[in-house]
């Protein structure tokens, strides 16, 4: 890739305009000794597009792009524009982490005072931890935050800079978007690389800008859009190594990535490919979105409601399991155990409370009662009880499936909790790590061009280590190699179906009631 050769984006799309100051921003920009790529000045041109009005052209321009390749470098350029040729009285850069936000700041002062006729037109450069910003003698300014969950507060200006995008959330334009109705000219500039399974609001800006239909947005995306599978279609686990991978094809690597062979070395990537997840690289590197599959529930419902046993009570041998939200701002408490009439399982939530400090006694105050069986806790309780078992995710992940796998085979039994009940009704699937669990709103890691083999999860086979402790929770059933889904409880203290029952609750966002407790 030559330094002047342009990669075609994937997608462009944008409303029409009478003329752009793009080519004026580019040249400033190169004055300042930051001469922008071709890609950029095709972002230049959109953003700095103008209509019959002479305003902005488009109210929102979105830039979606591998990382390393041109976004931060495109707002810098996008900055100089407006504080030094459209004159915008106040521009906001905003980012997801407030670090980034302070580099963009830094790297901005350096361009401005290392060329001279910028330098002079400077009022003021403030430094001052979280008022970081750049003031001109003609009333002109640029100040740095960072988003807060709080919304889209003090982010209102002119010309609003949206980094990182794929953390946005609906709060943020909630609020900052009515603000900008008084503004005479404003605009939203965003930028991202490619969404997260829970980037909402850049997925409907995604399919906004890719449909074309919106005469109010300009749209930009550099990504792999070459045609063709993996040579194992949907077999591919997409390791390195894999023969014909698409993950490999490194004229993908250069359709996704304006940046290699100029200031992105192959040698770079080959060794992120090594290193990264096969997940992590495609997004990152390919432009592979993160996908919900459906929103189907993880449980049949019908089967599950079937399954309902609220009078049965704990035995002696009862595994307990505690799971938290992980902002702990919830906790569960459930209870897994053989039934000794019919020898399927049955699991009861016991409790569901705010907040964690409570739960260590409760726990106590249940196996004294009941049954002084283990306690099975997730990575959020760790430290609520001492002595509790802690499963690695990858046996949770495969008691989550379990879990399952026994509503479906109607091999298990629940207390019917009204907490544990609506927890069910609103799992759904995902993907966390290498592991799968139907837990929360997570994702597959779909690909929504071309795809990577549909619903399929990306997930590696479990090493050693990992299948021996599978062996040891589950049972054989008399089938040979057919594994029954049930655990061993009492025999096998490691089990973690009650944390499973207890996480599916733990993890909703916050229940309708105030709390849970039975017996």
């Amino acid at each position: 890739m030559t330094a002047n050769e342009l990669v075609e984006p994937a997608w462009i799309t944008g409303p029409s305009y009478t003329r752009t100051l793009g080519p004026e921003v580019a040249a400033l920009s190169e004055l300042a000794g930051f001469v922008p790529d071709p890609e950029q000045r095709v972002a230049l041109d959109a953003t700095f597009a103008l209509g019959p009005d002479g305003r902005a052209a488009s109210f929102e321009v979105a830039v979606v792009a591998c990382r390393q390749n041109l976004k931060t470098g495109l707002f810098k350029q996008c900055a100089l524009g407006w504080l030094f040729i459209t004159d915008q009285r106040l521009i906001v850069w905003s980012a997801h982490e407030f670090a980034t936000a302070k580099e963009a700041h830094r790297d901005l002062v350096e361009l401005i005072e290392g060329c001279d006729p910028l330098r002079k037109r400077v009022k003021a450069i403030h430094r001052a931890n979280g008022e970081e910003g750049i003031e001109l003698r003609t009333g002109q300014r640029i100040n740095f935050k960072a988003r807060t969950n709080t919304g889209g507060r003090g982010l209102s200006g002119d010309k609003v800079v949206l980094d990182e995008a794929f953390a946005l959330q609906d709060s943020h334009l909630g609020t900052l978007v009515p603000l900008l109705s008084v503004r005479p000219d404003p605009q939203l500039v965003i930028g991202s690389s490619a969404g997260l399974g829970t980037s909402h609001v850049l997925r409907n800006i995604r399919d906004r800008g890719r449909a074309g239909t919106d005469p109010s947005l300009s749209y930009v995306e550099w990504s792999d859009d070459l045609p063709g599978d993996c040579q194992l279609g949907d077999m591919c686990s997409h390791a390195v190594g894999e023969v014909g991978c698409r993950l490999d094809d490194q004229r993908r690597w250069a359709r996704a990535n304006s940046q290699l062979g100029r200031r992105l070395s192959l040698e770079y990537v080959e060794h992120e490919r090594r290193m990264l997840p096969p997940a992590e690289f495609a997004r990152e590197r390919l432009g592979w979105w993160d996908e919900i599959a459906d929103t189907a529930p993880a449980f049949d419902l019908d089967a599950w409601a079937a399954l309902a046993d609220p009078a049965a009570q704990p035995i002696p041998r009862t595994v307990w399991g505690i799971a938290t939200a992980p902002d702990r701002s919830w906790c569960a408490v459930a209870g897994a155990w053989r039934r000794p009439a019919d020898g399927l399982t049955q699991v009861a939530l016991s409790d569901f409370r705010p907040g964690t400090a409570w739960a260590c006694a409760r726990v106590a105050e249940l196996r004294k009662r009941w049954s002084n069986g283990p306690v099975v806790v997730d990575v959020p309780s760790r430290g609520l009880v001492p002595g509790a078992i802690e499963p690695a995710l990858p046996a949770q992940a495969q008691a989550h499936a379990a879990l399952s796998d026994a509503v479906a085979a109607g091999s298990l039994r629940h207390g019917n909790e009204p907490a544990l009940t609506v927890a069910v009704r609103e799992a759904r699937w995902r993907t966390s790590g290498d592991s799968l669990g139907p837990l929360g709103h997570g994702r597959y890691h779909s690909r929504d061009c071309g795809g990577i083999g549909g619903r399929r999860p990306w997930h590696s086979p479990p090493p050693r280590q990992v299948r021996e402790l599978l062996n040891a929770i589950h049972t054989k059933s008399s089938c040979g190699r057919q594994r029954h889904p049930g655990p061993r409880i009492g025999t096998r203290p490691g089990n973690p179906w009650a944390g499973s029952a207890a996480l599916l609750v733990a993890q909703r966002p916050r229940p309708a009631s105030a709390g849970t407790q039975n017996s």
